[in-house]
């Protein structure tokens, strides 16, 4: 049986030198076909909640009525646990089977909980992870941490919890709510546990979330997937981008990929330390990625990688190089946050200018033509912007963790967006550059200057992607997405805001108002 997965090799020049020099490599493992289920992989879930102080009031509030909304979407196939955490850890609810009674009992616990205490995250996440393995054989083991705050007892630097989160084999997400928590834990948690980070500035928006992050690890193509690198002679790996804990043994280097969804690709960039000979035959290296696929099987994929070794101009591979720029471009985005937390936003604007210069310079680069290379272009254009304007701490604040929300140049429009059903609203354009304008408002819409939004508006005053419209509980919530210059409604810069008909909204120079349909 066919794997569940692929493996692709390319290098940025099709052909070397000989002698020493370095050289990018891309290397992509694509699921392919349905999840390992032909329907939701029944979970195990755990939902790790903060109950720290600094939750009073409506995060937990929120969080805990998310809880119970994500016990009305499981059902019986599924268990759920709810382990809370402040200063220490307690087990709230062990795993049950999602009933009816289960979602009583569950409502009554709830009513118990209160805020106070430190943010000890490390000990949720471990009795979360004792309480998983205890699930029954069959289930999907899930868990999904909300914290506002920055962990201060336990483990606490974003690289342990990562590493901490590797031992545990899980599948792990994390929702961060408000201006206060620590983006770069919760991120580095996430990616550790093959998951998604979520920044929530309105808590009203956690049931979406809470949601999304606990039922997509049941949309699981392959897990526990592990990369094995065999290099060839006069080959060493310099790095591999996004930062990766190699392993060195006797068959080579070798790292951990944890799950696959569907749909999904994991693009990684490697560079090369080559020293190579003129009579080489030009193979550089060989890619096993195995893991459990279909009905719990084994499954391998394997790529190779060869260039030609002579003298002459180099040809160059335009798809591996722009595949390997965008990868280049998250890790350089890293480094330029890591400048603004040291307060030099000049040094931070500089890192990304850098690479905007190359990535218009790359050949067949077109602007504004949907690709993911034209809307990474369009977002390091906002960012930019965001590190050279004179905002307030809170505005960069809240640009900072939607940037680190958003990963990959292509995540603009929303899963369901405007092809969801009609929810009887509307925004309608008042003139100027949304003069004629109309989006008639669904589910979930985001609007921004990217082609590829739900809702378009083509003005440099927006951001590629600025602001997303959701139907939460009866309600339209709308949330500036890190926006450069900014969300109004009714005439009040807003971060988040509950809709009501007839309200004046600004993104950007463009004028709406919020109307019935």
């Amino acid at each position: 049986m066919d794997a569940p997965f692929v493996v692709a090799l390319a290098s940025e020049h099709r052909n070397v030198e000989p002698g020493v020099q370095t050289l990018w490599v891309s290397l992509a493992v694509k699921a392919r076909g349905a999840a390992l289920e032909a329907t939701r992989a029944p979970l195990a879930v755990a939902l790790v909640v903060d109950c720290s102080g600094s939750m009073q009031g409506s995060p937990l509030e929120h969080v805990l009525s998310s809880t119970l909304m994500l016990a009305e979407l499981l059902n019986e196939q599924d268990q759920l646990a709810v382990i809370t955490f402040s200063s220490q850890a307690e087990l709230l609810s062990g795993l049950l089977p999602v009933s009816a009674d289960a979602r009583a009992r569950l409502r009554t616990l709830l009513q118990s909980v209160e805020a106070r205490g430190n943010t000890n995250l490390q000990s949720g996440m471990g009795v979360a992870a004792a309480v998983l393995k205890e699930a029954p054989e069959g289930l999907r083991r899930v868990m999904v941490v909300m914290s506002d705050g920055q962990p201060n007892v336990g483990l606490t630097s974003a690289e342990h919890l990562a590493d901490y989160t590797r031992t545990l084999g899980l599948g792990v997400s994390t929702l961060g709510f408000g201006l206060h928590h620590d983006e770069n834990v919760l991120d580095a948690i996430a990616t550790a546990g093959s998951g998604r980070y979520a920044y929530i500035p309105d808590p009203a928006s956690a049931r979406v979330e809470v949601a999304r992050a606990a039922l997509a690890h049941g949309g699981v193509v392959a897990d526990k997937l592990q990369l094995s690198l065999k290099l060839e002679p006069g080959v060493e790996v310099v790095q591999v981008l996004p930062n990766a804990a190699l392993k060195v043994g006797a068959g080579g280097l070798s790292f951990n990929l944890g799950d696959v969804f569907v749909d999904q690709e994991r693009p990684f960039a490697l560079e090369l330390a080559l020293k190579l000979e003129a009579e080489n035959g030009g193979r550089l290296l060989s890619v096993v990625v195995s893991g459990r696929g279909r009905n719990g099987d084994r499954s391998s994929a394997t790529a190779e990688l060869s260039v030609d070794v002579r003298t002459g101009a180099r040809v160059v591979d335009s798809a591996a190089q722009q595949a390997i720029i965008l990868v280049q471009a998250d890790f350089a985005r890293v480094r330029a946050r890591a400048e603004a937390d040291r307060g030099s936003m000049p040094g931070a604007a500089a890192l990304l200018r850098a690479v905007l210069v190359r990535v218009e310079g790359l050949a067949g680069f077109v602007a504004d033509d949907g690709s993911p290379l034209a809307e990474l272009r369009e977002q390091l254009i906002d960012e930019i912007a965001n590190y050279e304007r004179r905002s307030s701490d809170l505005e960069r604040t809240h640009q900072r963790k939607a940037s680190v929300q958003f990963k990959g140049a292509t995540q603009v429009s929303s899963a369901t967006g405007m092809n969801a059903r009609p929810l009887g609203a509307a925004l309608v354009g008042l003139g100027g550059i949304s003069q004629g304008l109309r989006f008639e408002l669904r589910g979930e819409g985001v609007i921004g200057r990217s082609s590829l939004c739900d809702a378009p508006v083509k003005h440099s005053s927006l951001s590629r992607a600025h602001a997303r419209i959701r139907f939460i509980n009866g309600a339209y919530v709308l949330e500036d997405l890190g926006s450069t210059n900014g969300t109004q409604v009714n005439g009040a810069a807003v971060t988040s805001s509950q809709l009501r008909f007839g309200d004046l909204v600004n993104f950007g120079d463009a004028s709406f108002r919020f109307e019935r349909c």
